[in-house]
């Protein structure tokens, strides 16, 4: 009995135990679960305040990220009436739209500024500038062009570090580009992108008709070699889709063969052209007395120039280019070759060979009413044998003004043009005065020196509108304009003698009708007022009468 009363209470001591040991157990469990609860979570920010919480908030700075095209200089005038008080979520907003529209305003229209949720500490907001920038472009309606010469002139507005979209900037490019005489017209549209500020171009293209055959009727030429000239030109200006063109000439005058051919090609996308020519004339002179001379001429004319835009806007334009000519002539009298004194010909041979370097400058200036252009060139030269000292320099200078004025509607023309020698120059690089392109009135080539100097004032005047059904289709096409004019022109020589009398000039008046872009005809008539010695055999040029026809298709 008392042993079962002994086993009893050992048991229950057994049971207590047991207890104490789970609940120990239990215990260092809950604190081991305790202490890697506390190692995981995250760390209570102290100082900072969420921004989405607050009503209100006071500013003591805004901290800028991402603008690259303003500065936070140029972007602190806007936030300046937000600092150093308390603003509201309302005006948080605004400001985001000011800066905004800030962007949008100079152009970066899918540029803007956010304000993300974030931890306000000492006053300070960051605010993110997102620049959006150009991402795809789709072309179309380019059959004769690559879509690759388009792109890489529209891809210009972008740069190649593919800069913040401007859309006024992409669209001076996009008015480049409709100039191209490959492009008749341009519809672009900009669409959202995929990505936040991102944007998507579409372009529409109308294509200019590549190929042009021209002919041309004029008696612009010398009466030595024949004055009434025909000509043919056929041109290709897109052979490969690179925006390159072919053309091949030919001209004819009673005296003279002229044939000529010409590549010029673009080799930048910011249009650096190259062009490769060749030339071939030949000559023999019909004027009487001299045409029982039998005087004939071969001049083959081999060339090479690169030309280069370096300022191109839709207004203005400067660009600079490199010419090298190399030209072989033989001259004969009676069928036998023969030097003309001053043609820097080998004498007995009656060859000239000789190079010329050209450096030119090319300046133009477009506006609403006015056109200003001036070009010049500097001219290195060498002369491979000959009665030359080797070589010669010259410079030749141009100028035009074209200005549209109100009274009649009318234009005022002004052109002048001058060459500037160191030596004496053979004739082929000689200055020419006298015809349709310099003074009116007198012959063409009357005077040929080694300095000269043209000038010219013309008055057109619109006076009727007389279209050809179906050709004229512009509004201007078809006018008829009255054109009275004033010309003068003065040559002298660095070694000969000078001409006599060594300045001439002439007033007239001309009828000019545009019958569309591509036909126009022309006459002029000129009354020369200085006399000049009796030129021999007579031409309609004596009585100062010029004409020119040009259809093009």
């Amino acid at each position: 009995m008392a042993n079962a009363e002994f086993q009893k209470k050992e048991f229950v001591i057994l049971k207590k135990i047991l207890t104490l040991l789970v609940i120990g157990v239990f215990l260092i469990c809950i604190r081991s679960a305790g202490a890697a609860s506390e190692s995981v979570l995250p760390p209570i920010e102290e100082g900072g305040t969420q921004l989405s919480t607050l009503g209100k908030v006071l500013v003591s700075q805004f901290r800028l990220d991402g603008n690259t095209v303003f500065s936070d200089e140029e972007l602190a005038p806007l936030l300046a009436p937000y600092l150093n008080r308390e603003i509201t979520a309302e005006e948080m907003h605004e400001l985001k739209n000011d800066v905004t529209r800030f962007y949008i305003a100079n152009g970066y229209v899918n540029s803007g500024a956010i304000i993300p949720d974030q931890q306000v500490k000492d006053g300070v907001i960051l605010m993110r500038i997102v620049e959006g920038t150009l991402g795809r472009t789709e072309i179309t309606g380019n059959t004769w062009l690559r879509t690759g010469y388009i792109d890489k002139r529209l891809k210009l507005a972008v740069g190649k570090k593919k800069e913040p979209l401007n859309i006024n900037v992409l669209q001076e490019h996009l008015k480049l580009l409709k100039q191209d005489s490959h492009i008749e017209n341009i519809n672009a549209s900009l669409n959202p992108g995929l990505e936040p500020g991102d944007a998507s171009l579409n372009v529409e293209i109308e294509e200019a008709r590549p190929y042009h055959i021209t002919f041309r009727f004029n008696n612009h030429n010398s009466p030595s070699i024949g004055p009434y000239r025909g000509e043919v030109e056929i041109r290709h200006d897109n052979l490969s889709g690179w925006g390159d063109s072919l053309s091949a000439e030919y001209a004819l005058t009673e005296g003279l063969d002229d044939y000529s051919f010409r590549y010029s090609v673009p080799v930048t996308r910011w249009d650096t052209t190259l062009t490769l020519s060749f030339d071939r004339a030949e000559a023999v002179v019909v004027s009487e007395p001299f045409d029982k001379l039998d005087i004939r001429s071969d001049t083959k004319t081999y060339a090479a120039a690169i030309r280069h835009p370096f300022y191109k806007t839709l207004s203005k334009e400067f660009a600079m280019g490199f010419k090298f000519e190399k030209r072989e002539s033989e001259t004969s009298l009676l069928d036998s070759r023969f030097s003309f004194p001053g043609s820097g010909s080998h004498r007995e041979k009656g060859e000239t060979e000789f190079t010329v370097s050209r450096f030119s400058q090319e300046w133009v200036n477009r506006g609403a009413a006015k056109v200003l252009a001036a070009y010049s060139s500097f001219n290195l030269g060498n002369v491979k044998e000959g009665d030359l000292d080797g070589g010669f320099f010259t410079w030749l200078g141009q100028f035009q003004w074209l200005q549209r004025i109100k009274p009649l509607n009318s234009q005022i023309l002004f052109s002048a043009n001058l060459q500037l020698s160191a030596d004496s120059l053979v004739s082929a690089e000689k200055f020419s005065i006298g015809g349709a392109s310099t003074v009116r009135g007198y012959r063409e080539n009357l005077m040929t020196t080694d300095n000269g100097l043209t000038s010219s004032l013309e008055w057109r005047v619109p006076v009727a509108q007389l279209r050809i059904p179906g050709l004229g289709k512009k509004q201007n096409d078809g006018m008829l304009e009255i054109c009275p004019f004033f010309d003068l022109g003065k040559g002298w020589n660095k070694e000969l003698e000078d001409p006599d009398p060594d300045m001439i000039y002439s007033a007239g008046i001309g009828m000019r009708w545009l019958v569309s872009k591509r036909i126009h005809a022309e006459f002029y008539w000129g009354k020369y007022l200085r006399d000049i010695p009796d030129p021999g055999e007579y031409d309609i040029q004596d009585d100062g009468i010029y004409f020119q026809i040009v259809a093009g298709f």
